[in-house]
C-alpha cells in the first residue's frame, strides 16, 4: 500500500534537506506522540529502535536511513513485525526559495498476519491519504515560515 504527496515550500533546498535532516528534532517529535526512542550507536547511517503505540499495543519497530543523496534525497526503512515500510522524500529546487518536496511512503506485508492488517487499513485508505496530506503540508508551511523569519 502506497501514500504520497507533493507540495511546494518557499524556502531553499539546503535549508529544506536540512530540516528534514534534523534527527534531534525528529525524534523529539516521535517522543511527543508516544513513540519510546532509542538511536543505535552502533550504525554508520542513523538508526533507531522505535517502541509505536498502534492500536493499543506499543510495536518493535527498527528504522535506519539507507540513502541520502544531499540536498535532493533521503530514503529510509523501518522494520515492524511482518511489516517493511519505506519512506522516501525527493527535493526539486524549482528557484533559489522555492523547492518542492515529494514524499512517499510504502507498507509491504511479509506475513499472513500483516497482509490481513493491510487489507483492515486499506478500507480507510483515502481518510488515511488525506490525513497525511494534511500532516505534511502542515510541515511544509512550517519550514516556509521558518524560513521566512531567518531571512527578515
Amino acid at each position: 500500500m502506497k501514500f504520497s504527496t507533493r507540495t511546494d515550500i518557499d524556502a531553499p533546498i539546503d535549508y529544506v534537506f536540512a530540516r528534514v535532516t534534523e534527527y534531534d528534532a525528529l525524534e523529539r517529535q516521535a517522543m511527543r506522540r508516544g513513540v519510546t526512542v532509542q538511536r543505535r550507536a552502533d550504525a554508520t547511517q542513523p538508526s533507531w529502535d522505535l517502541k509505536v503505540p498502534f492500536r493499543g499495543k506499543l510495536r518493535d519497530m527498527r528504522a535506519d536511513v539507507i540513502e541520502t543523496d544531499p540536498p535532493h534525497s533521503l530514503k529510509a526503512v523501518a522494520l515492524s513485525g511482518g511489516l517493511n515500510m519505506e519512506i522516501t522524500i525527493t527535493l526539486v529546487a524549482l528557484s533559489p526559495r522555492r523547492t518542492r518536496l515529494t514524499l512517499g511512503y510504502e507498507v509491504r506485508p511479509q506475513t499472513l498476519s500483516a497482509r490481513i492488517l493491510v487489507q483492515s487499513v486499506k478500507f480507510a485508505k483515502n481518510t488515511l491519504q488525506k490525513r497525511f496530506e494534511k500532516r505534511v503540508s502542515t510541515m511544509s508551511e512550517r519550514l516556509s515560515t521558518d524560513y521566512a523569519k531567518t531571512v527578515a
